[in-house]
């Protein structure tokens, strides 16, 4: 079975996190692909010494600031909220980064696995067969995480959702999502009326692309967190 991990975001901690990391990579017999947001000679050093990927691609997000405060501008403008504490501009970057990894791969794979450099893991584990999108319990707000996941390839483009990020957030719910949030996860009409009016959140809107995507997915306790 043929499989891959996705790296993708800032440096942040990887100093702490690069070794198990790795053990995780070698254990599953990983492909590795990497984009990150670093000019910096020793951190990407670091990460090819580290991670030894297929390929890298690594960009200053200041290149890209404008684009992320316009589609920021853009969202407000088409779906207005009161929402002043969430990073659009932010979670774009964020979005984009991970689309930037996917796209380095250049063949076909049986599973992906998506991660970010800042992911401790609390013990090794292996995996073979992933026959739907899996995401820890950890982050996930009752709502879905973002920061790991292991899907089968065939889902992946579902995931890595940066070309849908701008629409998705510029429209507000779809009735099948509602329905979905009322009917089959139980969030509460006040839950979904915050989200509705006064959030921009990256959970709800990964949640809300995999439901109008078709696309499986489960939340079970993956033992992995983010290192401060």
């Amino acid at each position: 079975m043929k499989k891959c991990i996705v790296l993708s975001g800032q440096y942040r901690t990887f100093d702490k996190t690069k070794e198990n990391i790795k053990k995780f990579i070698d254990a599953n017999e990983l492909d590795v692909y990497c984009h990150l947001w670093s000019m910096n000679p020793k951190e990407i050093d670091a990460v090819k010494y580290a991670l030894t990927p297929k390929a890298i691609f690594c960009e200053d997000w200041e290149k890209y600031k404008d684009t992320f405060d316009d589609i920021e501008s853009r969202v407000k403008s088409f779906n207005p909220k009161n929402a002043p504490g969430d990073r659009i501009a932010g979670n774009a970057s964020m979005n984009f980064s991970r689309k930037r990894a996917f796209d380095l791969i250049q063949e076909e794979y049986d599973i992906l696995v998506y991660c970010r450099y800042d992911i401790a893991f609390k013990y090794l584990f292996q995996f073979e067969n992933v026959d739907k999108i899996y995401t820890p319990l950890e982050e996930s707000y009752n709502l879905i995480s973002d920061i790991f996941a292991m899907m089968p390839f065939k889902s992946a483009k579902n995931y890595f959702l940066y070309d849908e990020y701008e629409r998705l957030h510029s429209t507000q719910f779809e009735r099948v999502f509602e329905d979905y949030l009322r009917h089959t996860k139980n969030y509460g009409e006040e839950n979904i009326r915050k989200h509705k009016y006064e959030r921009y959140c990256p959970h709800m809107l990964l949640l809300r692309n995999l439901i109008m995507t078709n696309t499986p997915f489960a939340t079970v306790d993956l033992p992995v967190s983010l290192q401060r």
